[in-house]
């Protein structure tokens, strides 16, 4: 009877264990697939992605081609502020966005000022609607002055850089309202030269 008794109580301590043992291996389940569930759709990124495109700032209102593009990825795409997110014009790689800056600067005479800069570098881990990309960014405010001659008009503009693994600038959506650019450039150049436009 003991041995009995005995061999009763074994059996239902393996069963507690077996249960112990099921409920941990599904609590850990249900912890994982929440940790998973619970990655941020954005979260901040390394200050040094700002660093990044301050400099690119920099050298592009001195018009310093070769510096600027050296923190761009070959592949890049540059989206100017006009018409939606499948209609507005673009420019396809770096060596065409060069080529296409160092026209501006030859064919209007402007300079180009950035100035009341704010940035926030994020990490973008869902891609949105509009974007359709990931990984790390910077959302970019600044005042653009541009001057040609003894004119000049200023804008606030809102530009989004996003970057590739090897923190090379793969992306750039700009926004911003060109009104007083096309105003200033049909002034001073009689003709309006849109940032945007290309000869396509």
């Amino acid at each position: 009877m003991k041995t009995l008794t005995n061999h009763t109580l074994s059996k239902t301590v393996v069963m507690i264990c077996a249960l112990l043992f099921a409920s941990c291996a599904e609590t850990k389940k249900e912890d994982a697939a929440l940790a998973e569930k619970e990655v941020p759709m954005v979260e901040m990124a390394s200050d040094e992605y700002s660093d990044i495109v301050l400099k690119t700032l920099g050298h592009l209102a001195n018009y310093e081609h070769d510096a600027y593009a050296e923190y761009m990825a070959d592949d890049m795409m540059w989206y100017w502020p006009d018409g939606s997110s499948e209609t507005r014009h673009s420019i396809n790689g770096k060596d065409e966005l060069v080529a296409w800056w160092k026209n501006y600067q030859e064919t209007t005479g402007a300079t180009l000022n950035f100035s009341n800069n704010t940035f926030l570098p994020l990490k973008i881990n869902s891609p949105s609607n509009y974007y359709k990309v990931v990984g790390s960014g910077v959302l970019a405010y600044t005042d653009l002055t541009l001057t040609i001659g003894d004119k000049s008009t200023s804008v606030r503009q809102h530009m989004v850089y996003m970057f590739n693994d090897n923190m090379k600038i793969s992306h750039c959506f700009l926004y911003y309202d060109r009104a007083g650019i096309i105003e200033l450039t049909k002034s001073a150049l009689g003709t309006p030269v849109i940032l945007g436009e290309t000869d396509e």
